[in-house]
């Protein structure tokens, strides 16, 4: 039976959507009705509904909001929005949350009501179907999983009993019956799988993944994928001799990549040894690919050598030239300001400078992690465990920083999206403020703006100048001149480093805009904080 919750600040409202449910042919059952943000929140977390009807309009933590919370706790809520006004923005906010339905209070029915649940249900159905179907699949193919990573471990045995080894290969129908092998590794990147699925469905993906390569090597006998407890999938590769093309090899990780980006919209990256080994090696070449895989850490376009050779290291530094306090102190700020945009800030440069100085793969990863630990300790949130996993297992500096900046973020959303009191601002403008935060380091023009939010540049800077009464240029420079105010509060900050920072070209441009906006030039600014400091002390 599906549960529902609804939630209105408008009472009538609320009775009238309890009234309408009571009147469908649905199996379904009102578990929670609330007024307001903080009772909904509460009672989400006490009843986990599967189906969540709120009004968009609240006070407090409007319903986009709420609906990001309720993701947060569980991410397979179906959510139908109501509203009084029909606006593009709202609806399009909507979309974004993979919304069932978007309905106008005035025009709301009965058979629209159905309409909406019935569509949230049936998405539901689908998702447990296909949970229950990967879930089959597992328990058919566990066994032979199991045998798999047993006859892995055999390969990697010293003194291999080669004849126990190709026995038992037999017995999963394979036949391995020439005398070398060539390695690869098929690597799932764990950004792109989070992105779109979560953290809670990491091992269901991996084995779907598994099964693709599994049945596209019913087509080629000679290569035998194996998944590894590391969540990653070997491919052996039975071949005649050294001379033997790598193409098969190569085009069976393509297959592999280009169906997994099709079907579970996930990014693939495939590895092979350029060594051939005879099985009484193949623990060497597998010690060897495995060791080498952080060679190609800092590859410039993963994308574009989606399948690589792994070779011999260009070299890294075995430790960075400095610490790392300056980003803490950011992610900080991005707590104590609410602004999410100084987590982006903190971590793109430091990223850019790892990949300039070419630091240790492991280093940087385990930066990473420190990183996440300290806004965990800030935000007194509650970091999830396979992050760390996964984080030690990415294979490109990319992959891991992306990885980070979202953990960050979910942690900084655990310590601000509480409620708040006070007048919120305007949905558009919130959108606005969202794309500033995450292009802080450019200027952003208003003709970009209005393009992003799918209006005409003129009518949007009419509209901006009547919803906030200056012009959209004004905005910005007065947007990017507070967070260059808190970030030269920071004794050891640089003018020359916040102007570069928020995007503005050189200097002397910025120093004009800043001492138009606060009346002071940045070092006058400086000069005046820091003796305001000693004066305190």
């Amino acid at each position: 039976m599906m549960k529902v919750m609804l939630i209105d600040d408008d009472v009538p409202m609320l009775e009238y959507v309890a009234y309408l449910l009571e009147s469908l042919d649905i199996e379904l059952k009102l578990v929670a009705s609330a007024s307001s943000s903080d009772r909904a929140l509460e009672d989400f977390h006490e009843t986990l509904p599967d189906v969540v009807i709120v009004d968009i309009g609240l006070p407090g933590m409007d319903g986009f909001e709420l609906a990001e919370a309720f993701r947060m706790a569980k991410p397979e809520v179906r959510l139908v929005f109501l509203t009084c006004y029909e606006d593009f923005q709202y609806s399009k906010r909507a979309f974004q949350l993979e919304a069932d339905d978007y309905l106008i209070k005035d025009e709301l029915s009965i058979e629209q009501l159905k309409t909406s649940l019935r569509k949230a249900e049936n998405r539901l159905r689908n998702r447990e179907e296909l949970l229950e179907q990967y879930s089959l699949r597992q328990t058919v193919e566990r066994n032979k999983e199991v045998l798999l990573q047993s006859l892995l471990a055999q390969l990697l045995s010293p003194g291999i009993d080669a004849a126990q080894t190709l026995a038992l290969g037999e017995r999963l129908g394979i036949s391995w019956r020439l005398p070398y092998f060539r390695q690869g590794f098929l690597h799932v990147d764990a950004a792109s799988l989070i992105e779109r699925y979560g953290y809670a469905d990491v091992r269901l993906i991996h084995f779907a993944v598994n099964n693709i390569a599994m049945e596209l090597s019913a087509a080629h006998g000679a290569i035998t994928p194996i998944l590894t407890q590391e969540s990653g999938l070997y491919l052996v590769w039975n071949v005649t001799g050294p001379d033997d093309s790598y193409q098969p090899l190569i085009d069976f990780m393509e297959s592999v990549r280009a169906k997994v980006a099709y079907y579970l919209k996930i990014r693939v990256r495939g590895f092979y040894a350029e060594q051939t080994v005879p099985l009484q090696k193949f623990d060497t070449g597998y010690k060897s690919l495995s060791e080498r895989r952080d060679n190609l850490f800092y590859d410039s376009n993963p994308e574009t050598t989606a399948i690589t050779a792994v070779g011999q290291s260009g070299g890294f530094r075995q430790m960075p030239e400095r610490g790392w306090e300056k980003e803490r102190s950011m992610l900080s700020l991005a707590l104590e300001e609410g602004n999410a945009a100084w987590i982006d800030m903190a971590i793109n440069p430091w990223i850019q400078q790892v990949v300039a100085e070419r630091l240790l793969p492991r280093v940087v990863k385990e930066i990473c992690g420190d990183l996440v630990r300290h806004m965990v300790f800030e935000s007194k949130g509650i970091a999830e465990s396979r992050f760390f996993i996964l984080l030690g297992q990415a294979v490109h500096v990319e992959e891991a920083a992306q990885l980070t900046k979202r953990e960050l973020r979910n942690l900084w959303r655990q310590h601000t999206l509480a409620p708040v009191s006070g007048q919120e601002k305007e949905i558009r403008l919130q959108e606005i403020d969202r794309f500033l935060d995450e292009h802080i380091d450019r200027m952003v023009s208003s003709l970009e703006m209005a393009n992003h939010l799918h209006l005409n540049a003129s009518y949007f800077s009419r509209y901006f100048k009547k919803m906030t009464g200056v012009n959209f240029t004004d905005y910005v420079n007065q947007y990017k001149m507070h967070m260059a105010i808190t970030m030269l509060s920071q004794p050891n900050e640089t003018v020359e480093n916040v102007a570069y920072t928020l995007g503005f070209s050189n200097r002397a441009y910025f120093s004009k805009v800043f001492k138009k906006y606060s009346g002071n030039s940045p070092s006058e600014y400086k000069f005046q904080n820091h003796s305001s400091r000693e004066q305190e002390e």
